[in-house]
C-alpha cells in the first residue's frame, strides 16, 4: 500500500489553517484598539478619500492603500480581524514562495521557515487588525518583489516584465512603509545566490549581481533623497549622524550594543517566550484549558504534516550534508537581523518585546526566521528529532497567540465598560472639553486612541474635522503641549486629517482602575481621596464638573455597533448615578438608587471604598443614621487611609441645616471615632 504524504504544493492550505488556530479562535469577540481607532474615525467622519490627507504628512503612499482597503471593509470589527488575519497568511505565503524560487532544491526548509515566519512571537499586536493588516500587505508585496526578482534571473525569457514588477513593489514598498526599507540590502546576496547555477565564474556573478541590483539602488538613492530632504515627517529622525559627529567613539559603542541586544532579542529571546508556559497558563481555568488544548492539538497536527511533508522532498534532490543549507540560512538570517534593524538604530528608536516597541521587531522577521530554521536544520542531525522540535514550537506559539487574543479580548470588554460608565456619569459634555487622566489601566490604547471613541460618542453627528473633544493622558502629556496645571493653557493637538483646540479651563479629571468605575474628580470634595492616581492633586483644580450637562435631552451612547446595548445595571451604574445626584444634591434619589445598588450584592465596593461615600451622605442628609455608620464603618475597614475624607464627609453632614439631636450625636460619635480634626 502506498503511504500517504503531502506534497509541498499543500503548504499553503497548511499555512492557513496554522495562521486560523493561532490568530482565528477569538476573532468574533476582538474590536478595535491602538491606531485603529483614529482610522476608523476617519473612516466614519471624512469617508475612505480622508485617508490621502490623514496620512500625506509622513506615508502618502500608504493613505491610498487605506482608501481602498476601507472602502472594501469599510467599519467591522470582524472584517479587519479577518483581514488582518489573511494578510499575515499571505506575507508568510509570499516569504515560502520566495525561498522556493532562492532555494528549488530545498522545499521542505522553505516550508518550515514560512512557518516559523507566521508563528513569530516576538511581534505581538497581530490584533491591532486595521494598523498592521497594512504593514503585513506591504511585508508581502517585498517578499514578492524578491521573489520575481529571483524568477527574472531564472528565466530570461520573462526577464523584463518579471523585474518590472519588481521594481514597482519595491518602490511601493519603500514609500509605503519604512519599516522593511533595511531589508532590501538582502537583495544582493539573494541575487548572488540565484546566478550561482548560471555562472561557475565568481567575478562574473559579482558583476551580474551589481548589474541586476542597480536599478534597486537608484529606487533607494530616490527613497532617501525624498525621505531626508523633500519631504518633512513626523515620523523617527536619522540621528545616528549627529551622535558620530559629537562622539564618535560612544555613538559606535552604542550602536553595537543596540545592534547585538536587539538581535538577540528580536531572535533568540523573543521564541523563548513560547517557553515561559508558566506565564501563559497563570490565567483563570478557562484560559488556560484553551491554551493547553491548542498547543497539544497543534504540535499533534504539526508533527504528522511536517513527518510527511519531509517525504515530499523532489525526486533527484541532491542528498547533501545539513549544513550545506543550514550554514547559508544562518549566515543570512544573521544578515537579516542586521538590515531588519537599519531603520530603527539610525533613528534611534527602541526595538523591545514589549509593547508599543515590539512592533519594530517586524522588520526582524524574516531574519530570526531563517536564523531558527537555520539553526533547527544544522544543529539537529536526526530528522524525527528535527520535525517535532518545529512542531512543539509551532504548538507553543499558537497557544501563545491565542491567550495573547484573550487579553485583547478582555481589553477589549473593559474598554467597553470604560466608556458605559463615562456615560452613565455624565450623559453630555459642553463641546471644547478636555478629559484630563492618568494612571489609563489600558495596554493597547493611549489617550490618542481614546479620543476617536470619546468623540464618536459625545458628538455622533460629527462631519467636519474639528473635534469637539480630546482625551489627555498626563504622563505621556506633560512637559509637552501640557506644560503645567495653570488653567488658561491653550491645547492645539493635531489629529492627523483632524484637529482639536481647547484649554485647560475648560477641562474634566477622571480616573479609572477596574474593578472600581469611572470616577470623575470633584474638586469639593475629592481632595483627600486614599490611594490616588498619578498627579491627582495637581490636576484637582481643573475638573471643572459644571460642563458635564447631566439633563441632556438626548444623553450620549457609545456607538452601538461596537459597544452594544447598554448593559445591564450593575453596582457602577447605580454608583455614577449616584454620584449625578449628590453633586446635584438631591439626597432622596441618592437613597433609592443606593437601595437598588446594594441590593444586587455584589459588594465591588470592597475594591475601592470611596465609592460608599455618595451613599453615606445621602443616607445620613436623608436622617437614616443607623445606615450612615454601617457604611462608614465599612468603609474605614475596606481602604486604608480613608478616615481623612470620611472626616470631610461627615463635616459636610455636620453643617446640614436643621440637624436633629440624634444626627448631632451620630457626627459627633463618627467624628470621634475616625479621630477627625476639630
Amino acid at each position: 500500500m502506498k503511504i500517504w504524504h503531502f506534497s509541498p504544493r499543500s503548504v499553503p492550505f497548511a499555512l492557513l489553517v496554522y495562521c486560523v488556530i493561532s490568530f482565528g479562535i477569538l476573532i468574533p469577540w476582538l474590536g478595535f484598539y491602538w491606531d485603529d481607532w483614529p482610522s476608523i474615525y476617519y473612516l466614519h467622519v471624512l469617508g475612505p478619500k480622508g485617508f490621502i490627507e490623514a496620512f500625506s504628512v509622513d506615508r502618502p503612499t500608504l493613505g491610498w492603500l487605506f482608501m481602498l482597503t476601507s472602502a472594501i471593509f469599510g467599519q467591522s470589527t470582524l472584517a479587519w480581524q479577518i483581514f488582518g488575519l489573511a494578510t499575515r497568511w499571505l506575507s508568510s505565503l509570499a516569504l515560502w514562495w520566495t525561498l522556493r524560487e532562492l532555494w528549488p532544491q530545498h522545499p521542505r526548509q522553505a516550508a518550515w521557515t514560512a512557518f516559523l515566519f507566521a508563528a513569530y512571537p516576538g511581534f505581538l499586536q497581530q490584533y491591532i487588525a486595521v494598523t498592521y493588516s497594512h504593514t503585513w500587505l506591504v511585508l508581502a508585496a517585498f517578499f514578492v518583489s524578491l521573489g520575481t526578482m529571483l524568477w527574472a534571473v531564472r528565466d530570461p525569457r520573462r526577464f523584463w516584465p518579471l523585474m518590472t514588477v519588481s521594481w514597482a513593489l519595491s518602490t511601493f514598498c519603500m514609500f509605503t512603509d519604512e519599516y522593511f526599507f533595511g531589508l532590501e540590502l538582502l537583495r544582493p546576496v539573494f541575487l548572488w545566490l540565484a546566478l550561482k547555477p548560471k555562472l561557475d565564474s565568481s567575478a562574473l556573478r559579482l558583476r551580474q549581481t551589481l548589474a541586476r541590483w542597480l536599478p534597486y539602488v537608484a529606487i533607494i538613492a530616490v527613497f532617501l533623497l525624498w525621505r531626508l530632504f523633500l519631504h518633512e515627517s513626523p515620523r523617527g529622525q536619522v540621528q545616528i549622524f549627529d551622535k558620530l559627529r559629537d562622539n564618535p567613539i560612544a555613538a559606535v559603542q552604542e550602536l553595537m550594543e543596540n545592534v547585538l541586544h536587539d538581535s538577540f532579542d528580536s531572535s533568540l529571546r523573543a521564541w523563548g517566550q513560547v517557553l515561559d508556559i508558566a506565564r501563559w497558563t497563570q490565567d483563570s481555568r478557562g484560559p488556560a484549558l484553551l491554551y493547553a488544548s491548542v498547543v497539544v492539538f497543534v504540535i499533534v497536527l504539526a508533527s504528522i504534516y511536517l513527518w510527511r511533508l519531509h517525504l515530499a522532498d523532489p525526486p533527484g534532490a541532491p542528498a547533501e550534508p545539513a549544513h550545506r543549507w543550514a550554514l547559508p540560512a544562518i549566515l543570512i538570517g544573521l544578515l537579516g537581523l542586521l538590515a531588519g534593524g537599519i531603520p530603527f538604530w539610525v533613528t534611534n528608536l527602541p526595538i523591545d518585546l514589549r509593547f508599543p516597541w515590539d512592533r519594530f521587531t517586524l522588520a526582524m522577521n524574516l531574519g530570526a526566521s531563517l536564523l531558527l530554521a537555520g539553526l533547527l536544520e544544522g544543529l539537529v542531525r536526526r530528522r524525527t528529532a528535527n520535525f517535532i522540535i518545529l512542531a512543539v514550537l509551532l504548538g507553543l506559539a499558537a497557544g501563545m497567540h491565542v491567550q495573547l487574543a484573550n487579553i485583547y479580548r478582555r481589553e477589549w470588554n473593559s474598554q467597553k465598560a470604560f466608556f458605559w460608565q463615562l456615560v452613565w456619569r455624565a450623559p453630555a459634555l459642553k463641546p471644547g472639553t478636555m478629559i484630563l487622566s492618568a494612571e489609563l489601566p489600558f495596554t493597547y490604547y493611549s489617550d490618542n486612541s481614546l479620543t476617536a471613541p470619546l468623540n464618536w460618542t459625545y458628538a455622533p453627528q460629527q462631519s467636519s474635522q474639528k473635534l469637539n473633544y480630546l482625551f489627555y493622558n498626563i504622563e505621556s502629556r506633560l512637559g509637552g503641549k501640557l506644560s503645567g496645571f495653570q488653567k488658561g493653557q491653550t491645547i492645539n493637538e493635531p489629529y492627523r486629517a483632524m484637529s482639536f483646540s481647547g484649554s485647560t479651563s475648560q477641562a474634566i479629571a477622571i480616573y479609572y482602575s477596574p474593578p472600581g468605575c469611572v470616577k470623575v474628580v470633584d474638586p469639593a470634595i475629592d481632595a483627600r481621596t486614599p490611594q490616588k492616581p498619578l498627579y491627582f492633586s495637581q490636576v484637582l483644580s481643573l475638573s471643572d464638573l459644571s460642563l458635564i450637562l447631566p439633563e441632556a435631552e438626548s444623553p450620549a451612547s457609545p456607538p452601538a455597533q461596537y459597544f452594544g446595548s447598554e448593559p445591564e445595571y450593575d453596582w457602577c451604574y447605580y454608583f455614577e448615578k449616584a454620584d449625578i445626584a449628590r453633586h446635584a444634591g438631591d439626597w432622596q434619589e441618592v437613597v433609592r438608587l443606593g437601595k437598588q445598588a446594594f441590593s444586587l450584592n455584589t459588594r465591588l465596593y470592597e475594591v475601592n471604598a470611596t465609592e460608599l461615600l455618595p451613599y453615606i451622605e445621602g443616607y445620613a442628609q436623608m436622617g437614616d443614621w443607623q445606615r450612615a455608620r454601617e457604611l462608614t464603618t465599612e468603609a474605614d475597614k475596606l481602604t486604608f487611609r480613608m478616615q481623612r475624607i470620611l472626616c470631610d464627609t461627615w463635616g459636610r453632614i455636620s453643617q446640614r441645616a436643621n440637624l436633629t439631636a440624634e444626627g448631632q450625636q451620630t457626627v459627633e460619635q463618627v467624628r470621634l471615632r475616625l479621630k477627625c480634626a476639630p
